[in-house]
């Protein structure tokens, strides 16, 4: 895998896969675990989006949401009453999700991101309004106490425009996603903000809405701001999206091995 076409190293915006979830595990998807970093890392991942929960304790915790679904999913057993809504920490940390694989706390990613060097962690807090961001933040700053040098390896995904603010108020990060799935902003909108925000490195917009933005696409690729669709496990629908000037998609199960065998014709990565 070093010698890859597909990978660089100088800039998280260099490559062109982010584990969704932290990548497929052993076929499972939205694990958000150790053992999927692990393994994807082993394949050629450096960029890992993990889904962040609050904790009732304070605590950010990699996880997708509270949903009941996801306790009968990942076959973890505790009372009904106790699902759908925030738990405690060391209560979730105490389920193997599938009998055999762990989520992470902010403190263990921490960890990771100090003992791997080369990787970058893209953030799915899901919060979208001012208190909610500013309590995740806050519960990441306190995570990473002592490892603060690790946080020029995260990069908030971004809702809205105002949440850039929300977050630099916590913390001043190095760079910046904003994901348009949860936004109502125009094309235009967006291209203002990324003019004016030097920090937002990337846009991530749904694979159905990047197939019909070719504009904006070409229109980011002017001012060198990459576009990442998400979230794309065909090699079919990633050379589609990679010819109308996609940079890069996050994917549970794409490695770099299938996207050579498949010899799907990327974009030229900006310097």
């Amino acid at each position: 895998m070093e010698n890859s076409p597909y990978i660089a190293t100088s800039s998280w915006t260099n490559h062109f896969l982010i584990a969704h979830a932290a990548g497929s595990v052993d076929h499972q998807s939205f694990t958000n675990s150790r053992e999927a970093f692990e393994q994807n890392y082993n394949q050629g991942y450096r960029v890992f989006e993990v889904d962040l929960q609050l904790t009732t304790d304070g605590y950010l915790l990699s996880r997708h949401d509270w949903g009941n679904y996801l306790y009968d999913r990942f076959k973890q057993v505790i009372p009904r009453e106790q699902m759908d809504r925030p738990a405690p920490l060391e209560l979730v940390l105490s389920l193997p999700i599938y009998g055999r694989y762990h989520a992470m706390s902010f403190e263990q990613i921490a960890e990771l991101l100090q003992n791997y060097p080369d990787i970058w962690v893209v953030t799915d807090t899901k919060g979208t309004s001012e208190h909610e961001v500013r309590q995740q933040f806050e519960a990441m700053l306190r995570a990473a106490a002592g490892k603060e040098g690790v946080l020029d390896r995260v990069v908030p995904q971004l809702y809205s425009r105002d949440m850039l603010r929300w977050v630099e108020s916590v913390h001043s990060f190095p760079s910046y996603i904003y994901t348009l799935y949860q936004s109502q902003d125009t094309d235009q909108q967006v291209l203002d903000f990324v003019r004016a925000e030097p920090k937002i490195d990337a846009i991530a917009i749904v694979q159905d809405r990047a197939m019909k933005s070719a504009s904006l696409i070409a229109r980011l690729e002017s001012l060198r701001v990459p576009v990442y669709a998400h979230t794309v496990n065909d090699p079919t629908a990633i050379r589609d999206l990679a010819a109308i000037g996609v940079d890069g998609v996050y994917s549970d199960s794409m490695t770099y091995e299938r996207l050579e065998q498949s010899r799907i014709r990327l974009p030229k990565r900006n310097s």
